[in-house]
């Protein structure tokens, strides 16, 4: 068995262990169908999935651009999205950085360097994390400097950890791979020339429409919920304070996709009021965004297979 089969065999294996877990997550929320009874929380869910769905699948786009960006080589759409859409399944997995790790496959596809795809990752998730959290911020108003108070120092300690990690790693590459991070910087300069900086501008930006979409899908599912018990102004105010959540989940080690975190923070912003139907929504998001994993992973492999029989 050559290398390649070896590789393509192990990733065949962690999907499958991926899927599992994705059963075993749908299985620890103990989903009752009696939650489901009402119309407006099923068209809530469907609206989660479909929405949530197209975004997975045209999340790769600006991953893609920093890709093309960096590593000087035109990658068509078709060979991308199959291999974002497979390693955002590898998030259930436990660990929650697999589906970074897994998108390096485009790498080995492509014929580029594996550093290529990891710094396009990391440019992928800092854009991530900042527009949210100007979208967030923006939403949430005056409550943001109550939640700054309390998971302000989370924020601030794993900041300070990723500056010192950062500091470390740049200092380990300039005393260890002096030529090859001297070879880097000169071609990585080139994706901000002035002829290049309109494509990466795309790819930078395209967070901003992308926050702006599932901010709208967030707070009509939210009005579909909670309906006439929160005023317009609340329902916005706990739109940005899912969104807020998502970023403390995300950098909180030990809670992947912000388990349990995002119904604390929305509870902390809106109080008693409603409660229950905040935890019923936190609930169908969760859910939905489970089957939107698996539907973009679906719709992936589909379009993989259809490009393999058109060759």
């Amino acid at each position: 068995m050559n290398f390649k089969k070896i590789i393509k065999t192990a990733g065949n294996i962690i999907m499958i262990a991926a899927l599992a877990f994705v059963v075993k997550k749908l299985l620890d929320m103990d989903i009752s169908p009696s939650q489901f009874k009402s119309g407006r929380v099923i068209f809530s869910f469907v609206i989660g999935c479909i929405v949530q769905t197209v975004i997975i699948i045209f999340s790769c786009i600006p991953w893609l651009v920093f890709t093309q960006s960096l590593s000087g080589r035109k990658i068509p759409f078709s060979a991308a999205m199959p291999v974002y859409t497979q390693s955002n399944i590898y998030k259930y997995l436990p660990g929650n950085v697999f589906q970074y790790v897994g998108r390096n496959k485009l790498a080995a596809d492509m014929n580029i360097s594996h550093v290529d795809v990891a710094c396009a990752t990391v440019l992928d998730i800092l854009f991530c994390v900042f527009w949210t959290g100007i979208i967030s911020v923006i939403l949430l108003g005056s409550k943001i400097a109550e939640l700054m108070g309390k998971y302000g120092r989370n924020l601030l300690i794993v900041g300070a950890v990723g500056i010192v990690l950062m500091i470390v790693m740049v200092l380990l590459v300039r005393f260890k791979f002096r030529e090859k991070l001297a070879s880097y910087i000169s071609r990585y300069s080139k994706a901000f020339e002035k002829d290049n900086r309109p494509t990466l501008m795309k790819g930078i930006f395209y967070y901003l429409l992308q926050n702006a979409v599932s901010a709208v899908m967030y707070f009509t599912c939210l009005m579909l919920i909670v309906g006439s018990e929160a005023s317009f102004k609340e329902l916005v105010t706990l739109t940005g304070a899912f969104m807020f959540a998502w970023i403390i989940g995300f950098v909180t080690p030990g809670a992947p996709g912000g388990i349990g975190i995002r119904e604390g923070v929305m509870l902390f912003v809106c109080g008693n009021s409603f409660s229950d139907k905040i935890v019923l929504y936190v609930l169908v998001m969760r859910i939905s965004s489970v089957f939107a994993d698996v539907a973009a992973f679906a719709v992936g492999k589909i379009y993989a297979g259809k490009k393999v029989d058109d060759n």
